[in-house]
């Protein structure tokens, strides 16, 4: 067969509990649909696989163990491996699916870190080893964007849980981990790789136009493509195209650095396989970002806000509008304020250590300096503290890039606008200050830096996923 043909011809193939459950060979004569999903911002791997009319005799299990490949003839491997959580029926005119909803990573026991110590300067890699070995998975990790820094100056305990270590790690050393085709993967958005650079264009597969997305001081990209199985999250991808399209939500607020075009390497953040046996689609969608930007948070296409669920149809209204008004995320304020108020929207929590009131916890001296008073506030509505709020940050909002900003103008505004690494408190100057906020030292280095004491919003952002509205 002709080269030029097999790379059109698709391939898929699964496997059960390590044995085969339908072949190459077979897979084209039953349908089956996929989207899978590979990103660092959950850790792991989920994907849902639907095959059409399968015998009734034909019977799959919950906690099985499940490898898919996907691909062409002369490119296929395995694009997930992992767990199948349920499985479920349903109908569609004449056609039974069987529903597999799975999660990476297979349903053997994971093991737990038996190294629990580790003494002053030992570096985050020696960490991520043991830590690799005792689940058991392979590690991938470009070892160039770590360097002598990256180590513990007064040592530090791994907790037992693998995957709650991998988190203190993450929040410590600013990388991403996620379990990906029965390995550890680990990278660092923002650095510099040395791993395979693969072509994206016209010529390899592109789909469309690839669109550009600012980023905070950088550039993203979202492109598509037939699907490549050679190509992971811990690669690169060097796209050109003569014409771009532009993801605007972000162009309005803030400039991007570099040139304005999609064509360039990225660093590949995510990856998206759909594909229908029976139907067009077979591509992989993936989001890259040039060296030098920095991580995103999850991206809310919804239209409605994190902890949503936990306020009022009014509050959330009110957020919005404010938001509205000073060009801002409404993300922003709900992640702020439900971290500082501990989850509650309360116009009268109170920090028991201070004088800290309401929604983002104004203090008495803010508060005089605004024309009211913390009693006042406390004895406010919700939706009447709002407009304290938009009052308060009405003052920041035009040097407010990002959620890091958001939370520096509650917590230290002298850092907005300030890079990740800006020190805040220096425990050689401000012993007291110091002693107050740190738990805030993540690497236990003596000095809390913007990123660190931004680390605990960012995590409220993600945890609201959960409570959307």
């Amino acid at each position: 067969m002709a080269a030029s043909i097999k790379q059109y011809l698709r391939k898929w193939s699964m496997m059960i509990n390590g044995q085969p459950f339908i072949d190459s060979r077979d897979g084209h004569q039953l349908r089956c649909v996929f989207d899978i999903e590979v990103s660092p911002q959950n850790s792991f791997v989920r994907a849902e696989i639907q095959l059409y009319n399968l015998s009734k005799a034909t019977a799959i299990s919950q906690r099985s163990d499940i490898a898919f490949s996907a691909g062409y003839v002369d490119n296929f491997d395995i694009l997930f491996s992992g767990t199948i959580t349920n499985v479920m029926k349903s109908r569609r005119g004449p056609d039974v699916i069987t529903h597999l909803f799975c999660r990476g990573g297979t349903s053997k026991t994971r093991g737990i870190m038996t190294r629990g110590s580790y003494m002053a300067n030992a570096h985050v890699l020696d960490v991520l080893n043991d830590a690799a070995k005792a689940w058991p998975l392979a590690l991938v990790v470009d070892k160039s964007q770590f360097d002598d820094k990256d180590v513990f100056p007064a040592g530090w305990t791994a907790d037992p849980d693998i995957p709650t270590t991998l988190e203190n790690l993450k929040a410590m050393f600013n990388f991403s981990w996620k379990e990906e085709r029965g390995a550890l993967v680990i990278t660092r958005i923002n650095k510099e790789r040395t791993t395979p650079v693969f072509d994206v264009n016209q010529h390899t597969g592109m789909v469309g136009m690839p669109e550009l997305i600012g980023i905070g001081d950088g550039i993203g990209v979202e492109v598509t493509c037939r699907i490549n199985p050679a190509i992971t999250t811990s690669d690169r991808i060097n796209v050109q195209s003569e014409y771009t399209t532009y993801q605007t939500s972000n162009l309005h607020v803030g400039e991007m650095a570099g040139d304005a075009s999609a064509s360039g390497e990225y660093n590949v953040f995510s990856i998206h396989y759909m594909g229908d046996s029976h139907g067009d689609v077979w591509d992989m969608r993936m989001l890259g970002f040039r060296a030098g930007s920095e991580e995103p948070l999850p991206i809310n296409v919804s239209g409605s806000l994190v902890w949503g669920s936990l306020v009022s149809p009014e509050f959330r209204a009110k957020v919005r509008e404010i938001a509205a008004r000073q060009s801002l995320d409404p993300n922003w304020y709900m992640a702020v304020m439900a971290f500082e108020t501990g989850g509650a929207f309360k116009s009268y929590t109170r920090n028991p250590r201070s004088s800290a009131t309401g929604l983002i916890q104004f203090i008495e001296s803010t508060a005089r300096g605004m024309g009211t008073s913390t009693r006042a506030l406390s004895n406010m509505s919700e939706i009447e503290q709002l407009d304290w709020v938009e009052k308060y940050f009405d003052q920041y909002k035009n040097r407010i890039r990002d959620i890091d900003d958001m939370y520096m103008a509650v917590f230290w505004p002298a850092a907005i606008s300030k890079p990740s690494d800006f020190v805040l408190i220096d425990r050689e100057i401000q012993p007291n200050t110091y002693n107050a906020n740190s738990e805030l030292d993540k690497n236990q280095d003596g000095k809390i830096t913007k990123g660190e004491a931004a680390e605990r919003v960012r995590r409220s952002f993600i945890d609201g996923q959960a409570h959307t509205a």
